[in-house]
């Protein structure tokens, strides 16, 4: 019986300093050992813009006739086995991400990257109408219904600046949900690491004491 086949695509490079987080490197070795799956690894090194890197991940995944694309950000913590989360995914599951925090106004504010859909469920999956792409898994029916790419793309507005007023991921799952793919967030969810100032923490720690 032949196995699915899986891509698994870290995007990362230079803005990370070549760096993948130790969970995610685990959860790599993990994965590629997983008796379930034909697993692939393949890095998205150094690719920019962003849409950029995911268009060229899922044009990979489409010339080499995967059943699952799994694109993972440099900065994402994974569970143990990821591939869990494709074993139990029943037909209907297109695409599938790990929800995960996020901030806004300049860290004066977090929610999840995700948008739910009341009352849509499939077991550990839960309907959403976007979600960011930090971890996001595609199946073959994503490229078998759109063929053609780019399927990234970040819109802008046409101003002096190039405003964005769409992130590539969202526009993703706008192009999708219009052809009639189900999007999902697994309730497994997934970490999202960001550096921070340690010497504002300990300037704040100073002026409490």
């Amino acid at each position: 019986m032949n196995k699915p086949k899986v891509l698994i695509t870290p995007l990362c490079g230079l803005e990370r300093g070549q760096w993948l987080n130790p969970t995610l490197a685990v959860s790599l070795a993990t994965m590629k050992c997983d008796p379930r799956f034909d697993v692939e690894i393949q890095l998205a090194l150094g690719l920019s813009p962003v849409d950029y890197a995911r268009n060229t991940c899922v044009a990979a995944a489409r010339e080499k006739q995967v059943t699952w694309l799994l694109m993972v950000d440099a900065d994402q913590t994974l569970p143990q086995n990821p591939l869990d989360v494709l074993a139990e995914a029943s037909p209907q599951i297109d695409a599938v991400g790990l929800a995960c925090g996020i901030s806004l106004d300049n860290g004066r504010s977090f929610h999840l990257n995700c948008n739910f859909l009341p009352g849509v469920s499939d077991g550990n999956f839960m309907g959403v109408s976007k979600i960011g792409t930090g971890v996001m898994a595609l199946r073959d029916s994503v490229w078998r219904t759109l063929p053609r790419g780019p399927w990234f793309v970040t819109e802008r507005a046409d101003d002096e600046l190039l405003t964005v007023t769409k992130s590539e991921d969202i526009h993703f799952c706008e192009i999708a949900r219009a052809c009639g793919l189900k999007l999902w967030a697994h309730r497994a969810g997934a970490g999202h690491l960001k550096t921070t100032d340690l010497t504002a923490f300990a300037m704040q720690a100073m002026q409490r004491r």
